[in-house]
């Protein structure tokens, strides 16, 4: 009896381990709520009953409450719309500040450099038209200034290339092409435009086919010249006119130096 008399009278030993496990939920608590006990009061009660030390061990703190603890800006009590503001926030895409148009949109298109682009076009076109009005404009002027007689008829040369313009590429060429081959051909202008005139008259017609060329006029081609090139512009009729007629004189003179030369008539020698 006296044993049991004696265990009873003398508290048990707190833990010192659990002691410091106490401390540090307490200090927790004091942090997170103004209204705490002093850290002496808290101390002491613990020290006193082992069993309000053995309820604080239970409550010990989490690894969360203690990374709180340790963090300087975490020691700020944050509050509860706060907390639900950042829990509900949805991120967001940086092209959400554009407005939406349509599923079409494109927001990263800069539509200034579009239509930057799109005038500078526009100008190099206009510029090059007028560059190509101005050129025909010069050679209208030099075809007109060739001078022919009225009535004298075509040579040879001459002859051979208007029929092959006329039966090969088209019966009516616009006037640019007809200016073009008075000044290959050295032949007036008006003398080469009255020449298609009068060849059609006389009802030689044929298959063609009406095209816009690369430089923008409405002609009425032949099929074969259709079916042999499909883009037909002033230089590329310019460079055939030509390729021709330096044939046509080289078979001239090629003729020439076969025949040899031309023996006296029978009225120069008697």
């Amino acid at each position: 009896m006296t044993s049991i008399a004696h265990t009873s009278t003398h508290p048990k030993q707190v833990d010192p381990l659990r002691l410091l496990a106490v401390v540090s939920c307490d200090y927790h608590e004091r942090i997170r709520s103004p209204h705490v006990m002093s850290p002496s009061s808290e101390i002491s009660a613990g020290s006193s009953s082992p069993s309000s030390s053995v309820r604080s061990v239970s409550s010990a703190p989490t690894s969360t409450d203690m990374n709180d603890v340790a963090s300087p800006h975490n020691s700020r009590t944050k509050s509860p719309d706060y907390t639900r503001e950042t829990r509900h926030r949805t991120l967001r895409h940086p092209t959400a500040r554009y407005p939406s148009s349509g599923s079409t949109a494109v927001p990263f298109i800069n539509q200034s450099k579009v239509s930057r682009r799109t005038r500078k076009t526009t100008d190099s076109h206009l510029q090059g038209r007028m560059q190509m009005k101005k050129k025909r404009q010069e050679l209208l002027d030099k075809a007109v200034k060739i001078k022919s007689l009225d009535n004298s008829p075509v040579n040879e040369r001459q002859l051979l290339v208007l029929r092959m313009v006329y039966d090969e590429i088209t019966m009516y060429p616009c006037e640019s092409w007809m200016v073009l081959l008075a000044i290959v051909i050295n032949r007036a202008y008006k003398q080469v435009k009255n020449w298609f005139s009068n060849e059609r008259q006389k009802g030689k017609a044929g298959d063609s086919i009406s095209i816009e060329t690369a430089d923008g006029d409405k002609v009425r081609i032949r099929t074969t010249a259709h079916t042999l090139c499909q883009e037909w512009s002033d230089s590329f009729l310019e460079e055939v006119v030509m390729i021709h007629n330096y044939r046509i004189q080289r078979n001239s003179r090629f003729r020439a130096l076969l025949r040899g030369p031309e023996e006296p008539s029978a009225a120069h020698t008697s």
